[in-house]
């Protein structure tokens, strides 16, 4: 015989709201377990650049945030007001007493963005993960947009904290440096105006006006994080973290083969230099060799010899003059003085370049011919120098804009340059 039960098993041993209660006192029990408080990756919107917070969680509600950025005056400024867990379609954090710092975000008053709407950030984020305890995850309320919690180790001295980002920020980003690379796969991508924290992605050899696409981030203690999610070649990428050689910032999202590194050699020479930047020979017996040292100091003798003194050697592609061999001189109480020499500059491949004399049939500026005529040593480094090379990056790769040159003629000459 069969028995009809009617009546089956309770799958909950607790109602919805006990269970939302209990997930509210376990995220409270989280926020407040780290004694030093949390770093908050706090993105507005996810087309706009991330502000770090620092968050401490007391046990009474009350919410230390710190912080030190432009909204701030780039000074470090910190106040407390209130939080609590809510209930809503899941455990949400929210900060419902005013705090000059979070709230600024929100504010719809004379702050940076449309007119009525300031910067439309959240002060409400529903908890999404905290199956690491030493890492959450927030989405905001009214946004949309991811955020992490990080727990600060319990030594970490805040001010100290946002020291070590201004330093990963200038270990990543050089002002002299306008572009690096995204490797994803096979796939390569330029990363323009990394300074900005707003990166303008575009398909290696793409057209920038029509194929690109903008990517805030904010720099991290340990490299950067995306404001959201994007998918190259089948890669879903958000977070990169900075190297041990401190060379590439690779990806840590999972299944994704991706990372972010210096140009390639010859593209961050032009780079440079068609950025109307200077890239200058560095005089000095580590950065050159015996060859080429000598062929300076004979420029420097002839300098000398008339009563200047020789302030740098470097390639530019000025305005005015293009690509061009600049010789800087200065006398004491006088401006200094550029020669302006034309050179040829010619990408061979990725890890070559031509370099040669154009000598003086066109345009040319005086100083630079005089210089070439009635300077003793400067005819001759000229010729000396011009030639084909192969280029290495030397240094930090990401932003030290430090090349090594080395003539493939002859592998004893060889010579650094660095951005400027």
């Amino acid at each position: 015989m069969t028995s009809c039960f009617f009546e089956e098993k309770n799958i909950f041993d607790e109602s919805s709201a006990q269970r939302m209660n209990d997930a509210m006192a376990n995220d409270f029990d989280l926020l407040t377990s780290s004694p030093n408080g949390w770093a908050l990756n706090y993105f507005p919107t996810d087309d706009q650049i991330g502000y770090t917070l620092l968050v401490n969680f007391g046990k009474d509600g009350s919410a230390r945030i710190a912080a030190k950025n432009d909204i701030t005056g780039n000074q470090y400024s910190e106040y407390v007001s209130l939080f609590r867990m809510i209930a809503d379609n899941g455990p949400v954090l929210t900060f419902d007493s005013y705090n000059n710092i979070l709230h600024y975000f929100s504010d719809a008053g004379d702050v940076p963005g449309p007119t009525g709407l300031g910067m439309e950030g959240d002060y409400e984020f529903i908890v999404m993960d905290t199956s690491s305890p030493d890492k959450i995850l927030l989405k905001g309320k009214k946004r949309g947009v991811y955020m992490d919690l990080v727990r600060l180790p319990e030594n970490q001295d805040w001010k100290d904290y946002f020291t070590k980002l201004d330093n990963m920020n200038s270990l990543l980003f050089n002002k002299n440096i306008s572009q690096i690379l995204l490797s994803v796969g096979d796939s390569i991508y330029t990363l323009d105006n990394g300074l900005s924290h707003i990166f303008v992605a575009v398909p290696y050899g793409g057209d920038p006006i029509t194929e690109n696409e903008k990517i805030p981030f904010i720099v991290t203690d340990n490299g950067i994080i995306l404001s959201k999610t994007v998918t190259y070649n089948s890669s879903d990428m958000r977070e990169f973290k900075l190297s041990d050689d401190k060379n590439e910032l690779v990806c840590t999202d999972e299944g994704a083969i991706a990372k972010i590194t210096s140009l390639y050699p010859a593209d961050l020479f032009f780079s440079i230099i068609n950025n109307y930047k200077a890239i200058a020979l560095i005089n000095s017996d580590a950065n050159m060799s015996a060859s080429v040292k000598n062929a300076y100091t004979a420029v420097d003798n002839g300098v000398t010899a008339r009563s200047r003194k020789l302030t740098y050697i470097q390639f530019v592609n000025d305005r005015n003059w293009k690509n061009s061999l600049v010789i800087g001189t200065s006398r004491t109480g006088s401006p200094n003085v550029d020669g302006f020499l034309s050179f040829t500059m010619t990408k061979k491949n990725d890890l070559e370049i031509e370099l040669a004399f154009n000598g003086f049939s066109g345009s040319f500026e005086s100083n630079g011919k005089a210089y070439y005529d009635s300077y003793d040593g400067v005819s001759d480094f000229v010729a000396f120098i011009a030639g084909s090379y192969t280029l290495e990056v030397k240094g930090n790769a990401l932003s030290s804009g430090l090349l090594r040159l080395t003539s493939k003629s002859d592998p004893n000459k060889w010579f650094d340059l660095q951005a400027k």
